[in-house]
């Protein structure tokens, strides 16, 4: 059974329970049986907010916004700012209180699913298990903020059961951009590397040969611990993924435009034409000429 604070709301609080026969309907759907909300909330300025939990029967994900406060796990302590996550999972015992001094404003969302571990699973980086539990920094984002209150707008539906649905959804999209965030966010500062600013640099080199050597150097990194680094927050090395931005720029050329295949391979650093059509076939699954052929009815008509 979901257990929630007994926090009084203020005038701007929030807080929503799915009723139960939508949580039976949501279980058996097959758009939601995968993941569905149980329950969600705002606190703002959370002043005396705390919880302590045994155990729990559902997935729990808590985002800081403003001010502070403490979450223990059966593993450690941690010291919650704004922009910080707190990730609960099932059955995890836990305990969180807001600051005295600076409470709190976190949104919330308990939520279950036959796939809901593995949403979890997929927020990750080489020094965090998401289904360990604890605290993941990420910042202020916008977006995360716009999905929340997105979740937060199915209290005002009548129980329709297609804003559950929509819910389901955006939680999912919610939890997916999380882990898109995670590996820039990975706590081991000792080896962290910008991952914007070396995409920035390989974007602005895609007519170029980039080697290992140049991209490591940039990071101020050998280029045996800027590999091993790389590959382990993105799951490819710097030249796979060196090769695979190129791979979308030349689907874009194909789409966008009606330059000759050499002119494309010459613009994206390829002298060699049927090595880069090799190349395009073995990322993108097709040769450039098939690819163009499948989209040409889609294509822009490039600008006169």
């Amino acid at each position: 059974m979901l257990i929630s604070s007994e926090w009084p709301l203020s005038n701007k609080g929030i807080r929503f329970f799915v009723p139960q026969f939508a949580i039976s309907k949501l279980e058996q759907h097959p758009i939601t049986e995968a993941l569905y909300v149980l329950a969600l909330g705002y606190y703002p300025n959370a002043k005396q907010h705390k919880m302590s939990r045994e155990t729990h029967e559902d997935q729990l994900i808590m985002y800081c916004t403003d001010g502070e406060g403490t979450l223990t796990t059966h593993k450690q302590t941690y010291q919650v700012k704004k922009g910080d996550l707190m990730i609960l999972p099932k059955s995890m015992p836990h305990q969180y209180d807001a600051s005295p001094a600076n409470p709190w404003s976190i949104y919330w969302v308990h939520f279950d699913g036959h796939a809901s571990a593995e949403y979890l699973r997929h927020i990750e980086t080489p020094t965090f298990n998401a289904l360990d539990g604890g605290v993941l920094s990420i910042g202020l984002h916008p977006r995360i903020v716009t999905d929340f209150e997105s979740l937060l707008s199915i209290r005002q539906t009548g129980y329709s059961l297609n804003s559950f649905i929509y819910a389901s959804n955006v939680l999912g999209q919610l939890l997916t951009y999380i882990a898109l965030l995670a590996p820039k966010t990975s706590a081991d500062s000792s080896h962290k590397i910008d991952l914007d600013a070396i995409h920035v640099f390989m974007e602005e080199r895609l007519n170029e040969e980039l080697s290992l050597e140049t991209i490591a150097s940039f990071a101020s990194l050998s280029k045996f611990h800027f590999s091993k680094r790389y590959k382990a927050l993105t799951g490819y090395s710097p030249v796979q993924h060196f090769i695979h931005m190129k791979m979308e720029k030349a689907c874009y050329l194909l789409d966008i435009t009606d330059d000759q295949i050499t002119n494309i391979s010459y613009q994206l650093g390829y002298e060699d034409t049927q090595y880069f059509s090799r190349v395009f076939k073995r990322v993108v699954g097709l040769s450039p000429r098939d690819y163009r052929k499948l989209n040409g009815p889609y294509r822009l008509s490039p600008k006169k």
